[in-house]
């Protein structure tokens, strides 16, 4: 999953693409929080929420950031 995240943002983060990175970003939390509810077998989302916080999902599990800001300010050249 971190080899398509990954991917993805580098090939698709060229400009401002900020709200799209962040709903893949929310999307892919929800995909690792779903099937760690699977494996622990928790059925509340609640639950599920507060057993794998955001914080959790990219410290203990890896999850990939992707990243919602772009590394630049401007398309112009300074002159």
């Amino acid at each position: 999953m971190n080899a398509s995240l990954r991917g993805w943002a580098n090939y698709f983060h060229y400009r401002n693409s900020r709200m799209v990175l962040a709903k893949v970003k929310a999307h892919a939390e929800e995909r690792l929080r779903t099937h760690l509810m699977r494996r622990h077998k928790v059925n509340d989302r609640g639950t599920a929420l507060k057993r794998f916080p955001r914080s959790m999902l990219y410290t203990r599990y890896g999850l990939y950031q992707v990243p919602i800001t772009t590394g630049w300010k401007s398309a112009h050249a300074s002159v």
